[in-house]
């Protein structure tokens, strides 16, 4: 036998283990794409919770001063008068 000669069926073989081959490698990549849209789909949620966030921390930065300016009457935010009295002891 030839050492150099290759029959069909070799051929065909070696085109079977290369669709093998081919087949494994896109079944990976669409793994890689699903897990690549799930950590964007996270992503996006992540983004909107902080933005929502930060923008119920802005609303209460320019309404905090104006319901503590309201509530000035009733709350109390200065240092009690000092006692004129010295403790007995």
């Amino acid at each position: 036998m030839d050492p150099d000669h290759v029959s069909h069926g070799d051929i065909y073989h070696k085109l079977g283990t290369m669709e093998g081959k081919i087949e494994s490698v896109l079944v990976q990549m669409a793994e890689r794409r699903n897990d690549m849209n799930n950590l964007f789909t996270r992503m996006r949620e992540i983004e909107t919770k902080v933005a929502v966030a930060m923008g119920a921390v802005a609303i209460l930065s320019v309404v905090m001063p104006f319901v503590i300016d309201a509530m000035n009457p009733r709350i109390h935010l200065e240092q009690p008068p000092a006692a004129t009295h010295a403790p007995r002891g």
